[in-house]
């Protein structure tokens, strides 16, 4: 996501487009947070170019369950 400069933008596990919600899937919450920040400020303008764009949702991708040994 060119939006999230650099830095940020490597910590990005998926993004998607759906009915106009743009779902942007984050490392960690501590990551999540500052993608939540930064793309706030750049919500007009995902908005001037996303037909349709209703919200921005950044949410953390599950942690991998570590199956028990036995």
């Amino acid at each position: 996501m060119k939006a999230l400069g650099p830095d940020l933008s490597n910590k990005v596990n998926g993004c998607t487009l759906d009915s106009g919600r743009i779902t942007v899937i984050a490392e960690s919450s501590a990551w999540a947070a500052r993608m939540r920040f930064v793309l706030a400020e750049a919500e007009p303008a995902l908005a001037a170019v996303t037909p349709g764009f209703r919200e921005l949702l950044v949410r953390v991708r599950p942690r991998r369950s570590v199956a028990a040994k036995g």
